[in-house]
């Protein structure tokens, strides 16, 4: 994963960008990398297909921060260790959700440690929900190995009080509304974001990625997923405006079950299609 050659082009280069070398990654390669480290895999074309929302036009800062605008829903970046996992919730949920369940009880066609299908994963707050990571905390990384699920559906279908594997008293479940794709456009992006909060984007990580630092990144002649001593504190900054690495071709959106935005979502039902499990 650490290209000795690719990061002294890094260093002694005039990029909008540094690189680092990371000692944790010393000793993997750049197919461990790309089995274990990335998280979402490439949604499937029916997925692809999904109707983009498109907004009105709006004045936009030059410079907006979701984390400064919602300090107190932001959460920090969690370190996913060896495992193709990362979830994330918008700006108006105040609760870290259960990576760890998503990881052990949502199986079907996903591929655990090695990645998994977004919109399945969506489809499983929806449905089912998730609790807190409080009460189902992320132990994978540090296993080395998939956790079995502690938490059964039948509990579910029962509607028996569920309990939290790790003893904590409060069991609430968290469920979202359908997601939406938003568009493509930077414009509506932004609006999206400065509006409703984090979006969830996918995009092609190429080698030079596992080597960055800080910086605007773009690819040599881009919340990650990763730890805090990984780039900017577990996040990175990418060039917008151009799609790089394919990062404005794919964007969703979502809100808690609960949220007073969802009289907008019944504005845009007809405007896209759910995403729904294959």
């Amino acid at each position: 994963m650490i290209q000795e050659n690719l990061l002294l082009e890094i260093q002694k280069g005039r990029y909008t960008w540094t690189g680092r070398n990371y000692s944790k990654f010393w000793g993997q390669t750049l197919e461990d990398g790309v089995r274990y480290r990335l998280g979402t895999l490439f949604p499937e074309r029916s997925v692809q297909n999904m109707n983009q929302i498109i907004v009105k036009p709006r004045e936009l800062p030059t410079r907006f921060d979701a984390r400064e605008k919602w300090p107190d829903f932001i959460h920090p970046v969690q370190d996913q260790g060896n495992y193709r996992l990362a979830i994330i919730t918008d700006g108006r949920l105040n609760t870290p959700l259960s990576a760890q369940q998503l990881l052990s009880c949502n199986q079907h066609r996903q591929k655990g440690c090695e990645g998994g299908y977004l919109d399945r994963a969506w489809w499983y707050i929806r449905k089912l929900g998730v609790v807190s990571e409080e009460c189902y905390p992320y132990v994978s990384g540090q296993l080395g190995r998939p956790e079995p699920c502690r938490i059964q559906k039948s509990d579910y279908r029962t509607g028996r009080p569920l309990r939290c594997p790790s003893g904590h008293p409060n069991a609430q479940i968290y469920r979202m509304t359908p997601s939406y794709r938003v568009s493509s456009k930077e414009e509506d992006i932004m609006s999206e974001i400065m509006t409703n909060g984090p979006v969830q984007a996918t995009f092609l990580v190429h080698d030079d990625f596992f080597m960055y630092s800080s910086g605007i990144y773009q690819r040599l002649p881009m919340s990650s997923g990763r730890a805090q001593d990984w780039g900017e504190n577990g996040t990175f900054r990418i060039l917008r405006g151009e799609n790089h690495c394919e990062i404005e071709s794919f964007v969703i959106g979502a809100w808690g079950k609960d949220s007073k935005a969802r009289h907008r979502l019944l504005k845009i039902r007809k405007q896209r299609k759910h995403l729904r499990a294959a």
